[in-house]
């Protein structure tokens, strides 16, 4: 079993400065952040066999270091229905790509809508680590509902950022949205925040982005680690 330093590693023996979205999920994954279940397929037939073993619908997504803006490159199709539906993105990423180094194509399980979260790290000249956390999605530049903290920060802290951000009734199950389980919450953001501490000298930031809360839980479906 890889550690995340072999992760890191592998990154810098390819001289990448940051790790692809499968390999900064699997950080995630040994710090015990849950994950939705995935698969990097390197063929047509595991792409089907783990959309198969997940159920459908699922996300496809393809993995490059060369491609770093998966949306705007329409590298990355949702909602995926079928058998047929997996072959023939498969191979509309394989044709449109095929220039491109291509560590694989994820396949993952699509999770089911909710409020969309931000959790993230960064690094202060002064103060080193610093969490923030916010309103996610893609309008999180335009909203800037963020608050921020020390790391590695305490469950009362990371409750007391939580309470601090302007849309918190939304995560009160405000207007038919799902109430939002806040220790639940806290206790992921003190453990991202423990992550960029102890690693704080091979991490530069994390962007967890969105963090999908909904009736299951907390589903972090997408992630980006930079690496110093």
């Amino acid at each position: 079993m890889s550690t995340i330093n072999d992760i890191i590693q592998k990154a810098r023996s390819e001289n990448r400065a940051a790790l692809l979205e499968h390999e900064a999920k699997q950080v995630l994954k040994k710090i015990g952040v849950q994950i939705p279940p995935s698969v990097l397929a390197q063929t047509e037939e595991e792409a089907v066999n783990a959309a198969e073993s997940f159920g459908y619908p699922v996300v496809m997504k393809l993995m490059s270091s060369e491609v770093l803006h998966k949306t705007d490159a329409r590298a990355v199709m949702i909602d995926l229905n079928s058998a047929e539906d997996v072959r023939k993105i498969y191979h509309d990423f394989r044709n449109r790509f095929q220039n491109v180094k291509i560590a694989g194509i994820l396949v993952e399980k699509m999770v089911d809508k909710g409020i969309e979260l931000i959790i993230g790290t960064n690094t202060d000249d002064d103060f080193g680590p610093v969490i923030l956390f916010g309103v996610g999605g893609v309008l999180v530049e335009a909203i800037k509902d963020v608050v921020f903290r020390m790391c590695p920060t305490t469950v009362a802290q990371a409750l007391n950022a939580i309470n601090e951000i302007k849309a918190k009734i939304i995560l009160e199950g405000f207007r038919g949205l799902p109430a939002v389980n806040k220790n639940e919450l806290a206790n992921l953001i003190v453990n991202i925040s423990k992550l960029a501490w102890e690693y704080k000298d091979a991490i530069l930031e994390m962007d967890i982005n969105p963090v999908i809360a909904n009736n299951s839980g907390l589903h972090p479906v997408d992630a980006r680690i930079i690496l110093k």
